[in-house]
């Protein structure tokens, strides 16, 4: 019977598990499904008359973001819409009140903080008073007098400097008899000295110049070796990009482009427009491209050209629509074909190389 029960208990435990993790399967199967198959679509329109205007909407997983720009002669405006509130405003929200909270918390410190100063918490302690200092003033009759220096009189000043003036004299006398002799050594130990370090340099100057000559040939070497490399590697480079591989991958990634145009390209065109370069042959090349788009998108749109005037004006309005589904399986279809492997491997081993 407890056995049962318990069994009982584990199963109930485990279905409530499993829906669980089924609801939660759902839940992301849901928001896989809503981000790669809703449309981005998009509105477009803008016109030249006397000045140039533009606004375009763009809305993306059923309205939940919804961007709209605005160009109206030079000045441009934009508005980024998440769940139908106005990012600007909702930043501006966000930041004001963290400043109200950084504001009330410093309000609340620093009334602490003069709570504190006034109950005396911190530094109760009386202040000793300062004793004045009363200094005792004597009469003006005992104040004592400065010193006077006594001034030397000019006749032994006189004395003085003439017993230094015979002193200095006498030692420079002794000094020349003594030390003449001294100086003439000196000054021909130092003449020899300069000969010597000079014919040293003189017998140095060729180990020198083999030094730097073998130096600068060594750098022209290592130049000469570096230009090598760098040619290889450019000629390796230039092989790789001008290779079959290379080609077949390009191939493959021109015919995803060409799909994915086709699913981007506009669902409605309406348009006006008068145009002319001021030469007849650019306006008639400009017209055939035209021509030639219309024909590979299945789109019609008013042009009239000018072949005489160089003119601009008119109004245009686009609006289409994508998945983010269709980019997604471009990009697949590009990464399991074996362009792309084979790309991919040849890639890796110059990688590898340089």
């Amino acid at each position: 019977m407890l056995i049962a029960l318990v069994a009982k208990i584990l199963l109930t435990i485990l279905k409530v598990f499993l829906f669980l993790l089924l609801a939660v399967i759902i839940v992301l199967l849901s928001i896989l499904c809503l981000v790669f198959f809703t449309p981005l679509k998009y509105n477009i329109s803008a016109e030249k008359y006397d000045i140039i205007k533009a606004e375009g909407k763009v809305s993306w997983l059923l309205g939940i973001i919804h961007v709209s720009f605005m160009y109206n002669d030079g000045k441009s405006s934009y508005k980024l819409k998440i769940f139908g509130a106005d990012y600007k405003k909702l930043t501006e929200f966000f930041t004001n009140r963290a400043k109200k909270k950084e504001k009330d918390v410093f309000d609340i410190e620093s009334a602490e903080q003069t709570a504190r100063d006034e109950s005396g918490e911190y530094g109760n302690e009386k202040k000793k008073e300062e004793k004045p200092v009363y200094k005792e003033h004597k009469p003006s009759g005992e104040e004592s007098a400065p010193p006077v220096k006594k001034e030397e009189t000019p006749e032994k000043e006189t004395r003085a400097e003439a017993e230094g003036r015979h002193k200095e004299n006498q030692k420079d006398i002794q000094h020349s008899k003594d030390g003449g002799t001294d100086k003439d050594k000196r000054a021909s130990n130092a003449v020899v000295s300069n000969i010597k370090a000079f014919w040293q340099k003189i017998k140095s100057m060729p180990s020198n110049i083999k030094h730097n000559l073998g130096r600068i040939g060594s750098n022209i070497k290592e130049t000469r070796e570096k230009a090598c490399n760098v040619k290889d590697k450019f000629t390796t480079i230039r092989k790789f990009v001008f290779s079959e591989i290379t080609k077949n991958m390009l191939g493959v990634a021109k015919n995803n482009l060409f799909r994915l145009l086709k699913k981007l390209k506009p669902r409605k065109i309406k348009s006006d427009i008068l145009f002319g370069t001021g030469d007849p042959c650019q306006t008639g090349q400009i017209l055939g491209l035209a021509a030639v788009y219309m024909a590979m998108a299945g789109t019609v749109f008013n042009i009239t050209p000018d072949f005489e005037n160089k003119v601009l004006r008119g109004r245009l309005m686009v609006s289409g629509q994508i998945r983010a589904a269709s980019l997604a399986f471009a990009a697949l279809r590009v990464i399991i074909s074996n362009e792309w492997k084979s790309f991919y491997k040849e890639a890796m081993k110059i990688k590898e190389e340089f």
